[in-house]
């Protein structure tokens, strides 16, 4: 996995959360369907698709993250980077 394309605050929890997902489907679930444990195999599954799902919402194009470490480059110096919106016109 790349994790270039994550944020450097979360780059550690996704790699974590990478490798106990695939421990959890290469290491456990294979001994549970070799069981017949189907219930076991099904609340696995859904524990590492959990898992995916927050890696997924922590990965960001490259961009994204590049733009992030400018920003917080920038910061650090003390100058502001908020955020600017176009302004909304009422009609």
């Amino acid at each position: 996995m790349n994790l270039n394309n994550f944020l450097k605050q979360d780059r550690e929890l996704a790699k974590r959360k990478l490798g106990s997902a695939q421990f959890l489907l290469q290491e456990l679930l294979p001994k549970e369907i070799k069981d017949n444990n189907f219930d076991e195999c099904i609340d696995l599954c859904l524990s590492a698709a959990e898992m995916f799902k927050e890696i997924k919402r922590m990965h960001h194009p490259e961009q994204v993250v590049q733009l992030h470490e400018v920003a917080t480059q920038f910061l650090s110096k003390g100058l502001d980077v908020s955020i600017v919106k176009r302004p909304v016109y009422e009609s």
